[in-house]
């Protein structure tokens, strides 16, 4: 019995130094691909001629936020780009999905109020509204005009950054070439009816049963509920969201996949990694109320300039039957 039981520990003293010994090369990988500089242009070891990849600082609306720079070439268009979430920066998936806009553009990757490399917990929550987030993109549109010199410059938004976006342009018109609206926000909470009624006929089409026993043990909160009623919600729907292919990739292929373009990128430090899922909760528990208490419809009858969405059919995260309902009323 007692050399039964040292053979036990034994085996368990070496599966726990397994464990311990992979998280130690994690935390070692992971720090040194995080050294929060930016990654420069090369082309068979010379930096690409009239190329810039630069990480700023600037201050907006009295906060200190950081622009992630990047384009091929200084003189092609600038094109800010404003990130979904909110709260959640997307320099990895553009670098990893998207790479061929900083052939085109000069991207703009700013790291929006309390945002990723922005994040900093003395953030007063007084701020974190629609309206100062649209004067912080009309300050920082105004700064890039000047500082490429351009007449103009075009903006493009995902999913709250395209809330953002055409409130922004709506207002302001007469800073932008024409807007790209992606996964375009019009009216959230029509949108997550759409989308709790799709997870739920899905989850039974297959005969989820774990899926629909987790659906089953929630309720889609009210228009009005308060963020902490909906991040709970949206922590069980929308991970099944993914799971069924109606998330960010139509092929799902886990969480750890989802985040890894994130966690590999090299302009973010490992504080800013650690920093990221905090900025995006807080994002979200100050803007979430605002941006389902909204309507586009009876708010935006008419845009000034160019309006250019693209939307994913498969998408319910931000369903394309609202979108599109919204861009033909």
């Amino acid at each position: 019995m007692k050399n039964g039981f040292l053979k036990i520990s034994k085996y368990l003293l070496i599966f726990l130094l397994g464990v311990f010994a992979l998280i130690f090369i994690g935390i070692f990988v992971l720090f040194f691909a995080s050294p929060g500089k930016a990654e420069l242009f090369v082309n068979e070891d010379n930096i690409v001629e009239n190329s810039i990849s630069t990480i700023e600082k600037i201050e907006l609306g009295g906060v200190e936020q950081y622009l992630i720079i990047r384009g091929f070439d200084l003189t092609k268009p600038v094109l800010l780009l404003l990130h979904g979430g909110p709260g959640t920066p997307e320099l990895g998936y553009v670098k990893k999905y998207n790479p061929k806009l900083e052939k085109e553009f000069v991207v703009i990757y700013w790291e929006q109020r309390a945002a990723g490399k922005s994040f900093n917990k003395t953030i007063s929550s007084e701020k974190m509204n629609t309206e100062q987030f649209v004067q912080d993109t009309r300050e920082l549109s105004e700064y890039l005009i000047v500082r490429f010199n351009k007449k103009k410059i075009y903006l493009m938004g995902h999913s709250w950054g395209s809330f953002l976006g055409i409130n922004t342009i709506k207002k302001y018109p007469n800073l932008y070439h024409c807007y790209f609206g992606i996964g375009q926000v019009a009216n959230q909470f029509r949108s997550e009816k759409i989308s709790f009624d799709w997870v739920k006929n899905y989850a039974n089409k297959i005969e989820d049963k774990s899926g629909i026993n987790k659906l089953n043990a929630i309720t889609l909160p009210r228009k009005d509920d308060d963020s902490k009623n909906w991040l709970e919600f949206l922590r069980v729907e929308r991970g099944l969201i993914d799971k069924y292919g109606g998330g960010l990739l139509r092929k799902y292929k886990g969480k750890h996949n989802t985040f890894l373009p994130i966690l590999l990128a090299k302009e973010y430090t490992l504080k800013d990694k650690l920093n990221y899922s905090k900025g995006a909760f807080f994002s979200i528990e100050h803007l979430w109320e605002e941006i389902m208490a909204s309507d586009l419809f009876v708010t935006i009858d008419s845009i000034e300039v160019p309006v250019y969405l693209f939307h994913g059919r498969h998408d319910y995260q931000t369903t394309h039957l609202v979108a599109k309902k919204f861009m033909t009323t």
